[in-house]
């Protein structure tokens, strides 16, 4: 490469970043001033309207100079026109400064504050942006650098009604994971994918987004590309190379214009690329695709329903269970998908006995019983064994109905665990403690009648834990194993996951 060459070259990535790093704060001034009118009531939207259309007209001129001024065709600092590009930013930001205050005197004068700090917010994008515009002079000459000089300051949050701005069907709901160094971009889409309806966890780095992505479990990943220490692209190299993360789409954000950039991040395994600022309608359209792009290879995949049996004192462990079943789906991805099946999340209804609401445990194909200290609730008359005598309760009632599927039909698989130690209870109250130590007494005989044979051997078992820690790792490998060893079984199950 010739120093020439080489010149013009350093000088196109600087001119990159110095577009990307205007653009972030000139799309926080267009998402916020877009929000606040989304949020008014007719009444006060008459009043602000216009004021608020002038910020995001200024802000969409500025995006337009922006591409004018320092766009991809120029090739070196002579090319262009400082003062004039000055003049002509200035001058759009002297209109959103201006608007904003004018906004900002009638809400305060009409005791409106509950947008005022988003008025702050566009305010504090302003003085970021003028102070990148000040430097053009010095960021067209400078080496390119990875930091970021736009000055950051997380805006206060004020409550917002949760109001969809596009109804959907496709896609619709599910846990993403917001991954940007700039707290006011984290809060502007944290805000947007939840009026899209989603739930969202925002954090400002690659390397918290992968430490949070070990422990808890996400639909989709909305990563920015341009961070200091682990970049964005790194984080998705690291997500790629995990047999775990690798399957959670990664859709790449970036306020660069560098298409070889995108090329690069598609190459890498993400989904999908956004600009920033990105438009609301489009963002809510890729989510909504990458999602139901993921849900279809769901439903074309072996599944597997779980049935997850526990009285009311291991509530704990049944968040073990969900999460250690999600983590399997991430690893599982494209060939098998675990569906758990627990009694809190049925609909259930008040006209109907209880347990026969619940998905029979002898139509699922794994069972999983946790214990502990109870062996659960009486259940009505109407619930008989078939010889007409009654069940011990509703643990007992899904122990039976499964064990009965798995002798007949081989089906489901059975895991039994066995929580350790006594239960906390207060000594204050004679009667709860007795009929705690009542229910082990009944849950250790009943365990006995179907685990032990006539000669006092096991004809069945049971694993023992203390800790969650204890049952997340068992759990895991014991599915693990079953999952496999049923896929293993039926050839025609696997599909490509790649």
């Amino acid at each position: 490469m010739t120093e020439e060459v080489a010149h013009v070259s350093d000088f196109k990535a600087q001119l990159s970043k110095l577009r990307h790093d205007l653009r972030t704060p000139v799309g926080h001034i267009i998402g916020y001033a877009e929000m606040i009118e989304e949020d008014l009531p007719p009444d006060l939207l008459k009043t602000f309207s216009g004021d608020l259309q002038a910020i995001q007209n200024a802000g969409q001129k500025m995006l337009a100079l922006i591409e004018d001024f320092l766009g991809a065709s120029t090739v070196s600092p002579e090319e262009v026109n400082v003062g004039d590009a000055q003049f002509q930013f200035r001058m759009q930001l002297n209109h959103i400064k201006g608007y904003s205050e004018m906004i900002f005197e009638e809400a305060t004068d009409l005791d409106e504050a509950e947008f005022i700090s988003d008025l702050e917010n566009i305010a504090e994008a302003g003085r970021a942006a003028l102070s990148l515009v000040d430097a053009i002079p010095q960021r067209l000459l400078e080496k390119n650098t990875n930091k970021k000089t736009a000055p950051k300051k997380q805006g206060k949050r004020s409550p917002r009604q949760d109001i969809s701005i596009v109804n959907s069907q496709i896609g619709q709901g599910g846990e993403l994971l917001l991954v940007d160094d700039d707290p006011s971009n984290r809060e502007l889409l944290r805000r947007r994918v939840k009026r899209m309806g989603y739930s969202a966890r925002a954090v400002s780095s690659g390397e918290e987004a992968l430490a949070l992505l070990e422990t808890d479990r996400f639909d989709l990943v909305l990563l920015d590309y341009m961070m200091p220490g682990l970049t964005g692209l790194e984080t998705l190299q690291r997500m790629k190379a995990s047999s775990r993360l690798r399957t959670i789409p990664v859709i790449m954000l970036s306020a660069s214009d560098d298409i070889e950039m995108m090329v690069d991040c598609i190459l890498q395994g993400a989904e999908d690329y956004i600009f920033k600022p990105f438009n609301p309608i489009l963002l809510q359209a890729r989510i909504s695709a990458c999602l139901e792009k993921v849900r279809l290879r769901q439903n074309i995949s072996k599944q597997f329903r779980i049935f997850i049996s526990s009285p009311g004192d291991v509530i704990p462990e049944r968040r073990v269970a969900k999460t250690v079943i999600g983590r399997l789906n991430e690893e599982f991805f494209g060939r098998a998908y675990l569906i758990p099946i627990l009694w809190e999340e049925e609909p259930m209804l008040a006209s109907e006995t209880f347990q026969a609401q619940i998905h029979p445990p002898h139509e699922t194909e794994i069972y999983v019983g946790i214990l502990w200290s109870r062996i659960g609730s009486p259940l009505p008359d109407t619930i008989l064994r078939p010889n007409g005598t009654r069940y011990e309760s509703g643990t007992a009632f899904e122990f039976e109905d499964a064990l009965s599927g798995f002798k007949q039909q081989g089906s489901p698989e059975m895991l039994l665990y066995r929580k350790q130690g006594a239960p906390t209870l207060s000594l204050e109250d004679r009667d709860v403690v007795l009929d705690r130590l009542d229910q082990i007494d009944k849950l250790t005989r009943y365990l006995d009648r179907w685990l032990i044979g006539d000669d006092g051997s096991y004809i069945g078992a049971f694993h023992m834990f203390e800790t969650e820690e204890q049952l997340d790792t068992m759990l895991e490998m014991h599915l693990r194993k079953l999952v496999e060893a049923r896929l293993a079984q039926d050839p025609s199950a696997e599909t490509d996951a790649a």
